[in-house]
């Protein structure tokens, strides 16, 4: 009996022994299990994406049979879709155009709808569409969202994971890029910038130039006592 207690002790000691050898020799994760949630080089990235979509809403507006005027409810449909997608003053509506049927008919109710809506400052372009329903013409609007990478979305969070590996938590940098995105006035600045006018550097300078030289035309000052 005593030898089988001597022999139940050795395996244990030897099971013991290895368990810590394996320990020194691996990481907590290793040992209790790897955690989903931690902080590895993929996720702790502070440069975060932002996704510029496209998007083109569109309205149909409707005319009566051989006729091209804009009837008062169209009128309000238009003035509803561009309170909708909040158009702003100056930017570019595309108004369909098509390329088959009663041509004068077409370029009449093209340039009432063109009219309409450059009566409230917005810019008309044609779109040539060789499908079109009858008595209709189709309004156009390309716009551009941005949104920012999904793992931003969680908020403010720290991982479950028993990670030493001294790496940014996975929310490092949604801060800028959600600021950036809700900053930029048209998104599409984002992945096509809009050309810079070379006019405005030219008044500005101007400007410097006429303030450094004295003839700014303002009063001149007191002279001293």
């Amino acid at each position: 009996m005593r030898e089988n207690l001597l022999k139940k002790s050795v395996t244990l000691a030897g099971l013991v022994g290895f368990v810590m050898l394996t320990a020194a020799c691996t990481s907590p994760e290793g040992l209790f299990g790897a955690h989903d949630i931690t902080a590895t080089p993929e996720k702790a990235k502070v440069e975060k994406k932002i996704t510029v979509s496209q998007l083109t809403p569109t309205i149909v507006v409707g005319f009566p049979g051989g006729r091209a005027s804009l009837s008062d409810m169209e009128k309000g449909r238009l003035l509803g879709f561009i309170d909708a997608q909040d158009i702003q003053f100056g930017e570019s509506v595309e108004v369909e155009f098509p390329n088959h049927g009663g041509m004068g008919l077409n370029e009449q109710r093209f340039a009432e709808v063109a009219a309409f809506l450059q009566d409230r400052g917005f810019e008309v372009a044609p779109r040539v569409s060789a499908e079109s329903e009858p008595n209709a013409l189709r309004v156009y609007f390309v716009k551009y969202v941005a949104t920012v990478d999904p793992s931003c979305q969680k908020g403010w969070y720290k991982p479950d994971g028993l990670g030493y590996e001294n790496l940014p938590l996975p929310y490092m940098g949604c801060a800028n890029a959600e600021a950036l995105a809700d900053m930029v006035a048209n998104p599409r600045d984002l992945v096509d910038p809009s050309a810079a006018d070379r006019a405005l550097g030219e008044r500005a300078a101007k400007a410097v130039e006429k303030y450094r030289s004295g003839s700014g035309g303002g009063a001149a000052a007191a002279p001293a006592n």
